[in-house]
């Protein structure tokens, strides 16, 4: 097992055996949580000899921030999401898991897909699902639920 410093050395070895100056441009949002999450992300980066560079999320970039709500529980939600821009393995290995014919063989093929992405690289997960409630008292009809989110129509009996 490595030190940080050797992982460091190791990063930088690799880094400068390209030859040409590293450049890794990464798409964030504005917003001071981005620019935590950029200074700490290109801190790493320049350790290793990577030259970052941020720009906006419309722009070209070798990394994008996906920040979204899953709509429903799924793990083939996350997979297709994450798999965006995978290559042809995983994304087939994706395909394969929507069009299981029994629910049995989707949970393997699904279990099969994220292996796929996970070696394809192509989606970095850096945080877990992150699920709170912030709830007033006076709401009598609140109910937890999974995806911690809830229709604002269901939530006061008094909606004036």
């Amino acid at each position: 097992m490595l030190t940080p410093d050797q992982r460091r050395e190791q990063a930088r070895t690799r880094v400068a055996a390209y030859g040409d100056p590293v450049r890794l441009r990464i798409a964030l949002p504005s917003g001071p949580g981005a620019t935590v999450l950029y200074a700490q992300v290109a801190a790493s980066l320049m350790a290793a000899g990577i030259t970052p560079q941020r720009v906006g999320m419309a722009d070209d970039a070798d990394l994008r921030l996906v920040d979204q709500i899953a709509p429903y529980d799924s793990a083939r939600w996350y997979l297709a999401n994450a798999c965006a821009v995978c290559g042809d393995e995983a994304r087939d290995a994706l395909i394969a898991a929507r069009d299981a014919p029994t629910l049995t063989e989707r949970a393997r093929l699904i279990a099969a897909a994220d292996a796929a992405l996970a070696v394809d690289t192509a989606f970095i997960p850096i945080a877990r699902p992150l699920r709170w409630s912030l709830v007033a008292l006076r709401l009598r009809q609140w109910r937890p639920n999974t995806r911690a989110w809830h229709p604002l129509n269901r939530l006061r009996d008094d909606t004036r």
